[in-house]
């Protein structure tokens, strides 16, 4: 009997000690399991991210030092944290033990003060002044943008809580990552100033010399609207789903420009580092660089063009706000995309709030905000009306020395010199279609428009790329850097080729609101509630340049081309709005006829056409055309002038210097 009990109790512990077994191999060799776990958290002392190398553009990075404070100790400088504090407070003995708790840190506070105003060479009080704006004022506006968003996330914060101290109460329950960081003060100048910050402030908590990396913008001001900044990320930025995408405080992301459309693309992603409590490393993820973006922009020209827009001695409308585009017809490539005034890229973060209330509004993209075209808008007009067979070419619309009818523009020669085209163009065949385009009569495409079906004519705008966006990234790589999330656009208007606005981000020609027959003599003339960009009016030069083929433009040079579209212009057609442009600029009572005389373009073999455009109430002065040489090279340029007052005395010199440009450039031979 006791054998048996013995058997039976040998056979239990022998499945017992086996269920441990297997019960130890399984937690040793499943990386899943919770002694796993616990391990892997003894084995792992810290961790070190790896910020991402961002890509370039016009732009390069440069390894930086600077001086980093605590944000512990710097919010102590801040009279906001002491308001909150006190108002946190019921009694006297309250705010004295508040005190006492941070008179320490207080201390310590000072002292940085004190050594860092040693360092720097300047005063205690700019010292505090700088904590305060590099850092405090940062932080305490972050925490006030995200407790209005979270509160009252349909309405402005300062209108749903009038009182300030209120809005500070609610601000200080938020935390952010920055609160808990060291925040850099300033920029340590070169290696002399590294190793001196480091032996300076070597035992003083709080204080650290931080590595990173600098965004460097080589060419300062010159694209500044096309290339934008970069800012510091804060959780307050949209965030990409993608655990790869993650960013960290200390990252940086683009914030205008193409920094900020082609960010994902730009940059890269994070590495990591992980080290055992013994200090040797137990995981690594390499970082993945940001790739570059290459710009079809010539720098080199862009540069030229804002020089010369900057010269008073060359310019003749300097002070007036400007914006310039160049697209190179055969490779559609923006050359060159000038607005002015423009600022240095290097310092456009620190000068943001002085740029953004400047009422020379530098941060607005000229090339890419609406305006009524005013005449420059004319060839489309008289395409429409030639290809609907509303006219012939050789038809005459009588423009008498008389005001027009009640209701209808007046035409300019009459306006400003009691005169008419019907006396200007007498012996030459009379206000026919070249004659009309070479005067820019207002009667003439007043009355076209009028004959043209409403809807008919907003087609024939919508086909020349007017009404809806004129450039989009279309670069296969950047757009796979996005990870089927929506791609970031261009912030530009589509403009309006109807009676009334559009719906926001409507861009198909069915959803466009009508136009109203009673406007469509104003549309004759690019005035009414007709809006275009200086892009777009390119794009529609573009395509009358290349004999009828409508592409959009790129500023992305490893984006394919646009295959575009025909427009089914016949040759009659075409030849009649050459025949009118080439006229404006080379005979006489052409309207740029003054401009260009002695430029010499004809004698070198290099062929200009251009259409001038003024409008009223707005003032806006424009030049759209483009030139082309005997070797089959081509470039549309157009001029845009805030306040100009008549587009052949204002534009005209400058579209004339431009052409000069790009035969210096090598675009024109």
């Amino acid at each position: 009997m006791s054998n048996k009990r013995l058997k039976i109790f040998a056979i239990f512990c022998t499945l017992f000690a086996g269920v441990c077994i297997i019960r130890l191999a399984y937690i040793q060799l499943n990386p899943h399991s919770a002694w796993q776990s616990q391990l892997e958290k003894i084995r792992t002392g810290k961790s070190t991210e790896l910020n991402p190398l961002r890509g370039k553009i016009l732009a390069t990075n440069e390894a930086c030092f600077t001086l980093g404070i605590d944000y512990r100790f710097a919010r102590l400088a801040d009279r906001r944290f002491w308001q909150v504090q006190s108002l946190k407070c019921s009694s006297e003995a309250e705010r004295e033990k508040i005190k006492a708790k941070f008179q320490q840190d207080y201390s310590t506070l000072n002292e940085i003060i004190a050594l860092c105003a040693e360092f720097k060479k300047c005063t205690p009080e700019q010292i505090t002044e700088q904590i305060n704006k590099q850092i405090n004022d940062h932080i305490w506006e972050l925490r006030l943008y995200l407790a209005g968003k979270r509160k009252f996330p349909n309405q402005e914060f300062e209108q749903a809580v009038s009182d300030a101290n209120e809005r500070l109460l609610a601000a200080s329950e938020i935390d952010i990552p920055e609160m808990h960081q060291s925040m850099p003060l300033f920029k340590l100048e070169n290696e002399d100033e590294v190793l001196a910050a480091q032996l300076k402030f070597i035992d003083i908590d709080g204080v650290e010399v931080q590595p990173g990396s600098e965004r460097i913008y080589p060419y300062k001001d010159s694209a500044s609207l096309v290339i934008g900044w970069v800012k510091p990320w804060n959780s307050t930025d949209q965030q990409n789903s993608d655990e790869d995408d993650k960013y960290s405080p200390g990252d940086m992301t683009g914030f205008c420009g193409i920094e900020y459309v082609c960010e994902p693309y730009l940059k890269g992603r994070q590495g990591k580092i992980v080290y055992s409590i013994d200090n040797e490393v137990v995981n690594r993820t390499e970082r993945v660089p940001g790739g570059n973006v290459k710009l079809t922009i010539d720098i080199d020209l862009q540069k030229k063009t804002e020089d010369l827009l900057k010269n008073p001695n060359l310019n003749p409308v300097f002070g007036k706000a400007i914006g310039i585009v160049i697209i190179d017809v055969n490779s559609t490539d923006i050359l060159t995309m000038a607005s002015i005034p423009n600022f240095d890229l290097n310092t456009a973060r620190q000068d943001y709030s002085k740029l953004l209330k400047s009422e020379n509004q530098p941060l607005l993209n000229r090339v890419l905000n609406t305006y009524p075209p005013g005449s420059s808008a004319k060839p489309f007009i008289l395409t429409a009306g030639l290809s609907d067979k509303k006219i012939t070419p050789g038809e005459v619309i009588s423009c008498p020395a008389a005001s027009a009818p009640t209701g209808w523009p007046n035409c300019m020669i009459f306006r400003t010199q009691n005169g008419s085209h019907d006396q200007l163009w007498e012996y030459e065949g009379g206000n026919n279609a070249r004659n009309a385009l070479r005067g820019s009569c207002n009667i003439y495409f007043s009355r076209l428009a009028s004959r043209v079906e409403p809807e008919t004519l907003q087609h024939w705008l919508y086909k020349f790329g007017f009404g809806q966006p004129a450039l989009e990234i279309k670069d296969p790589a950047i757009i796979d850097s996005f990870r089927d999330r929506p791609v970031r656009k261009f912030p530009q208007p589509n403009g309006i080729i109807s009676s009334s606005i559009p719906k926001a981000g409507n861009t198909e020609f069915e959803n466009l609101p009508p136009l109203d027959p009673e406007e469509r003599k104003f549309f004759g003339i690019g005035q009414g509630n007709f809006r275009a960009t200086p892009l777009q009016v390119a794009n529609a030069f573009a395509a009358i340049a290349r004999g009828g083929i409508f592409k959009y433009s790129r500023i992305i040079a490893t984006q394919p081309a646009d295959a575009g579209y025909n427009l089914n212009l016949s040759q009659q057609t075409l030849g009649t709005i050459y025949d009118g442009m080439h006229a404006v600029i080379n005979e006489a009572h052409g309207t740029a006829s003054a401009q260009f005389a002695g430029s010499g373009f004809e004698a070198k073999g290099i062929k200009v056409y251009g259409k001038t455009g003024s409008t009223e109430k707005p003032y806006h002065a424009w030049f759209a055309g483009f030139a082309k040489d005997s070797s089959g090279k081509e470039v549309v340029f157009v001029v845009l002038i805030e306040g100009g007052q008549h587009g052949g005395s204002d534009a005209g010199p400058l579209a004339r210097d431009i052409v000069s440009l790009c035969i210096e450039s090598g675009y024109l031979k």
